[in-house]
């Protein structure tokens, strides 16, 4: 591992190599602004950051903001569906002003494959990692549920 770049700069972003684990490598940096958000590239087996995983975080950083609004913005709308199972405090919540969802973070694998992970979920099924919208290129395509991950980076 000590052959991989310590940093690595997409948009003029520097991300910045973090320790885990032998079996993969991840780079992040915090973006600038007033709300915290993250931008992390995975790579696992543990190896320098390909194209697409380049590329698609470049896509990430240059729109984060509106990304992250188009993830909750799907949310709200999927979590409607019956087939979730919400209850009604849960229902309640994404029925108000504000989706309960904060601290995104993009999340990128080598593949170029990546989601966006709300840290902070104000319903039962985003309990302790929060929840992830999957992404093909721009479009939210999915949701991941993260209640019963074990960890998450």
């Amino acid at each position: 591992m000590n052959d991989l770049p310590e940093k690595i700069e997409v948009r003029g972003t520097v991300l910045d190599r973090i320790g885990l684990a032998a079996e993969f490598v991840c780079w992040a940096a915090d973006l600038p602004g007033d709300e915290p958000r993250t931008v992390s590239i995975v790579i696992e087996p543990a190896g320098p950051p390909t194209d697409q995983a380049v590329d698609s975080a470049a896509q990430a950083i240059a729109g984060f903001d509106v990304l992250a609004a188009a993830a909750a913005r799907y949310l709200v709308a999927e979590l409607a569906d019956p087939v979730w199972e919400l209850d009604a405090e849960d229902r309640a919540r994404l029925d108000g002003p504000e989706a309960p969802f904060g601290l995104p973070e993009a999340i990128i694998w080598s593949d170029g494959s990546w989601m966006i992970r709300f840290a902070e979920c104000g319903l039962a099924i985003g309990e302790e990692f929060g929840i992830g919208v999957r992404f093909t290129g721009t479009a939210p395509v999915g949701i991941e549920d993260l209640s019963g991950s074990a960890e998450v980076l």
